[in-house]
């Protein structure tokens, strides 16, 4: 045999290998990507009404349901404290805390106050006005922030500063902008004074959007937004392998869904079987039952 078809050969064997191979690393894959595959059903949220939330969780925990899933507990993550505010805790009951707020000089332009990862109170001035030729955000330079008395004014009262301590806050902030394009932050160890904020929000609008997050207009334009944070958990119990989870918040929203295991892909669950299930957990907990002919649990048959 000739060197060349040596050549040829062994060019033929490696091509027949390499697509060996592929075939059966993509085959692989294919199988990997079915087994892990699974199937879920999920609801829209409803308002169940007023209940009593830690009534509802310690009733949970009686009932022996897993409660380790996603939940939000006031007292483990770094939140603005709130203060006494008679109409907010009526309407939270349980309690609440603020995780962000907001406070417009212009559409694109406003002060933001939050909690960092060290609970100090992180302020971010944004302004998305000034774009350079390319349409690019241009670095903040001073003579971009707002002007002063509005700047002065949002900071003493958010962080009960005197005009002096006002002042000085903004000349840092004001030397920290020449890098950042878009924002410029500063944290200080001063805490935000929220009823002294929301009094100035109620005070000065004349629309209130209210929700999760709260949004304040005066008339037509933007004039601030309160982000609120309060407690919720996840119910959760295993029945014939599948977990079936209540999203529960203190305000009464719930949201419920179901997660098949691994490799369920287009396999599907009774009707009365799972409303049976959700049926006994609302019971067991303490919800009211007849709110779940109103929750419609769409199937999806993967997760791909």
């Amino acid at each position: 045999m000739s060197k060349s078809l040596k050549i040829l050969e062994y060019l033929l064997l490696i091509t027949a290998g390499l697509a060996a191979l592929f075939f059966v690393g993509f085959y692989g894959f294919l199988m990997l990507m079915t087994i892990n595959d699974q199937a879920s059903y999920s609801g829209d949220t409803v308002d169940v009404g007023p209940i009593d939330y830690n009534s509802v969780i310690t009733t949970a925990e009686k009932a022996g349901y897993d409660l380790s899933g996603p939940y939000t507990r006031l007292d483990k993550a770094n939140l603005i404290e709130p203060g006494n505010i008679e109409s907010l805790e009526k309407r939270f009951k349980t309690g609440y805390k603020i995780s962000r707020i907001a406070l417009y000089y212009n559409l694109n332009t406003y002060l933001e106050f939050r909690k960092d990862e060290k609970n100090q109170t992180l302020v971010t001035l944004y302004n998305y006005s000034h774009h350079d030729s390319a349409g690019d955000i241009t670095p903040q330079m001073p003579s971009m922030f707002p002007e002063d008395p509005w700047m002065l004014k949002m900071l003493g009262m958010s962080l009960g500063l005197n005009e002096i301590d006002s002042g000085e806050f903004l000349k840092k902030l004001k030397n920290e902008a020449s890098n950042k394009k878009g924002f410029v932050s500063l944290t200080t160890k001063e805490n935000v004074d929220f009823p002294a904020v929301y009094a100035y929000l109620n005070q000065s609008k004349t629309t209130t959007f209210i929700g999760t997050e709260d949004k304040f207009y005066r008339n037509d334009t933007k004039l601030g937004c309160v982000g609120f944070v309060i407690p919720e958990t996840t119910i959760t119990r295993k029945y014939n392998s599948n977990k079936y989870n209540i999203y529960v918040n203190s305000t009464g929203l719930i949201r419920i869904d179901i997660m098949m295991p691994t490799g369920s892909a287009g396999k599907e669950i009774p009707e009365e079987e799972y409303r049976t299930v959700f049926r006994e957990m609302f019971e067991n907990v303490g919800l009211p039952v007849e709110k779940l002919d109103e929750i419609e649990l769409n199937y999806t048959p993967s997760i791909w």
